[in-house]
């Protein structure tokens, strides 16, 4: 892992000239232009044991310890460095001489450090960090016990391995390795004499046992570095980080440089892995890799040292247009700093983990994540002692419960140079909230008065809340893998509603909920002659959506009422309901209500006592029977209200009645009586036609006999009467005559 977090600065290299150089000098100097660092150090370390070693002697040799991971040498050769060539000293010497001294803990001279920074540019954004937290050890290892750590032994060597990824759902590790393979390839890498890395895969048996480690396929191997790589949402991609050495001459010596690039290799249906296709921004100028992409696809992030960066290595953001990866975006100074920013992992909820050496953290590259959200960046959070250590930790990967994970790390107790740790961290690493408002269904508005609870699976309460002057509420939920439920109460108004969360994502999700208004349906029977109420009347109430029957009596105000549940403004009710009481007549009337915002539902329904002379239509609301002019065949309208009557007297079987016809007063009295009788007649006989006994109806015409408002116009008589009163007077009784 050293080797590809430090090839990502080579890019640029300070060649000296060879001319009237020693061949001790030469030497060195060709050692450290290989890469070579570790025998270079041993020249180096000669070449400054005089009394004036250069400045350029002095810094190589702190870098090639540097390089080789020996802070302990690589801390006193930069502070020698310091104390000679304070004057001269560069702010990235500092920052390295900062790295060391962090690396062995040594965070009082830390503060020194950042004072000579200071004096190099008060801007320094590693300075601004460590500045804004100056308790970070104490606030870091505040909680000692928020993880517990574990080496996964069963994967790890004695040589590296880091950068998990999981897949085959999580039965299914890849990982990168330097470790002596059985390939033949195991040429070693002059920098610190390691092998080369290449990818393996490994079957997951449970969170710390794995078997069948292999090598990843023949495409994804070459000759050099090969990994760390991560895979899209799918699996059928893999964006792999492969490292290539190129040979430059810079000031008349050659160079070896050595560049990461990032390849994209793609599966077929079959599952084999086509060729490594170069990412669009390679270049031989710079490093670019350690690749991760969203779930979605539409956002890559990787590293670079590319020219305009803020450090040693910045974090980049590439966005996916139609199938084009665009030109990568530095990620600014929300995320990177003049250190080194590193091993992006993007969980699938898009949270962001990356490694830093640039913050106020313990010390090596420490786990930090932010949330990016509408283009920026929460401040990134750190994920604390004893995950971050003052090694490198990195390479991370995190489970869906948000609590268990894999991370990488070459801290002090390790099994090989890098191991692959297992992590169970007792809450959730990242925030996760529950926030909304509860509104009103029917329309839209705030409900400031309602509590809100927060319920498990079992629908057992967690937690409860009144919501604020703006019917806001928030939760704060520990384990976001588990089931919620969320449900809110106003019994005055509301009924109460609980909604399943389904899954939670970090940060604050939101879920509002409406509450349904209490529609109440109110119903007064009073008795049609004398408007008192009507006692005991069984009412029989049927949903014509669903055909469920509800029974209600009325009370002593002839009242009974109801609540309709889940409904809201603009939905339709459509009921019918039955009335039955002894000695009054049994009715059933239809409703068609569309629901407003007036809560309430006001019946009021009057009952017809059994008794001579009652007019049964007044009671049922039996429309006008129309006849065609002159004529007293029953039209269609006319029967569809008939039908109504023959209802009634299905329903009560004892009951006879007198069906009469009256007409207004136009045309001649003989003519209206004539044809008033042939209607009622007409009328009584589809009656009888529908089965009820031709004993218990008879039909009589009544002519203009019984005008009821003086609408009189027979003979000379002229009448002043509007259209209305005449209609008044052509009407059709159904009058009780025994029951």
């Amino acid at each position: 892992m050293k080797q590809l977090i430090l090839i990502f600065t080579l890019a640029l290299f300070a060649v000296t000239s060879i001319k009237g150089q020693s061949l001790f000098q030469k030497k060195a100097d060709q050692l450290y232009n290989e890469l070579s660092y570790i025998q270079a150090a041993d020249y180096y370390k000669s070449l400054v044991k005089t009394d004036s070693p250069t400045e350029i002697n002095m810094r190589r040799l702190a870098e090639c310890y540097f390089k080789i991971y020996d802070f302990v040498k690589a801390e006193q050769a930069y502070k020698n460095l310091n104390t000679k060539f304070t004057s001269t000293i560069t702010e990235n010497d500092l920052i390295n001489y900062l790295q060391c001294l962090k690396y062995n803990q040594k965070y009082t001279e830390v503060q020194l450090v950042l004072k000579q920074i200071e004096q190099k540019r008060k801007d320094n954004i590693i300075l601004k960090h460590h500045t804004n937290n100056q308790n970070y050890v104490k606030d870091l290892k505040e909680d000692s016990a928020a993880y517990k750590v574990t080496n996964v032994e069963m994967l790890n060597t004695e040589n590296s391995e880091f950068s998990p990824v999981f897949f085959n759902k999580n039965q299914a590790v890849l990982f990168a390795s330097n470790r002596r393979n059985t390939s033949g390839r195991n040429k070693t890498f002059s920098w610190d004499d390691s092998y080369f890395i290449d990818v393996y895969t490994s079957e997951k048996k449970d969170s710390l046992k794995f078997t069948s480690t292999t090598t990843m396929a023949k495409t994804v191997s070459s000759l050099y570095h090969d990994g760390p790589a991560s895979l899209s949402a799918d699996e059928k991609t893999v964006y792999l980080t492969k490292s290539n050495i190129i040979t430059k001459k810079v000031k008349g010596a050659l160079v070896n440089v050595v560049n990461l690039k990032l390849y994209i290799l793609t599966k077929d249906k079959d599952g084999k892995l086509s060729e490594p296709v170069s990412f669009p921004y390679n270049s031989d100028d710079y490093s670019l890799g350690h690749a991760t992409v969203t779930k979605d696809g539409s956002r890559m992030y990787f590293v670079s040292d590319m020219p305009g960066g803020l450090g040693q290595t910045d974090l980049y953001l590439s966005e996916n247009v139609n199938g084009q990866w665009q030109k990568p975006e530095n990620l600014g100074q929300a995320i990177n700093t003049e250190g080194r920013e590193m091993f992006p992992y993007v969980h699938e909820d898009g949270t962001l983990f990356f490694s830093t050496d640039g913050r106020a953290g313990l010390g090596g590259l420490d786990l930090y994540f932010t949330v990016p959200a509408m283009d920026a960046y929460f401040e990134p959070q750190s994920l604390g002692y004893p995950m971050n250590s003052n090694y490198d930790d990195f390479g991370f990967a995190l489970n869906e419960d948000l609590k268990t994970g894999y991370f990488s790390s070459n801290r002090a107790g390790g099994k090989g140079k890098d191991d692959i740790y297992f992590f169970r961290a007792k809450e959730p690493l990242m925030g996760v909230t529950l926030s909304g408002i509860v509104f009103d269904e029917s329309n839209k508005e705030k409900i400031n008065n309602a509590w809100v609870y927060l319920l498990d699976k079992n629908k057992l309460v967690i937690d409860s809340a009144k919501v604020n002057d703006k019917a806001e509420f928030s939760f704060v939920i520990n384990d976001p893998s588990k089931e919620y439920f969320v449900g809110a109460k106003e019994r005055i108004k509301y009924y109460d509603r609980l909604i399943p969360l389904g899954k939670l994502q970090t940060g604050d999700n939101k879920k509002d909920i409406g509450l349904f208004p209490k529609y109440k349906l109110i119903d007064q029977i009073t008795d049609a002659k004398t408007k008192a109420p009507v006692e005991g009347v069984k009412a029989t109430l049927v949903d014509k959506a669903t055909n469920q029957p509800k029974t209600y009596i009325t009370d002593a105000t002839g009242t009974f009422t109801d609540i309709i549940k889940d409904k809201k403004t603009g939905d339709k009710l459509q009921f019918s309901i039955k009335y039955e009481k002894e000695g009054y007549i049994t009715v059933e009337k239809n409703y068609d209500i569309t629901l407003d915002v007036n809560t309430l539902i006001d019946l009021k329904e009057t009952m017809q006592k059994l008794e001579i002379g009652a007019d049964i239509a007044k009671v049922i609301q039996v429309n006008p029977i129309y006849f065609d002019l002159g004529k007293s065949n029953i039209r269609k309208d006319a029967a569809a209200e008939l039908d109504k009557i023959v209802k009634v007297m299905q329903e009560n079987p004892t009951m006879t009645i007198e069906l009469g016809s009256h007409t207004d007063c136009r045309s001649t009295k003989a003519y209206n009586m004539s044809l008033s009788d042939k209607r009622a007649k007409a009328s009584a006989a589809y009656i009888v036609s529908k089965g009820i006994a031709k004993n218990r109806i008879v039909g009589k015409g009544y002519g203009e006999s019984k005008l009821i408002n003086g609408c009189e116009c027979e003979g000379t008589v002229k009448s002043t009467c509007s259209e209305e009163e005449h209609q008044a007077n052509r009407r059709t009784e159904f009058l009780i005559t025994k029951f």
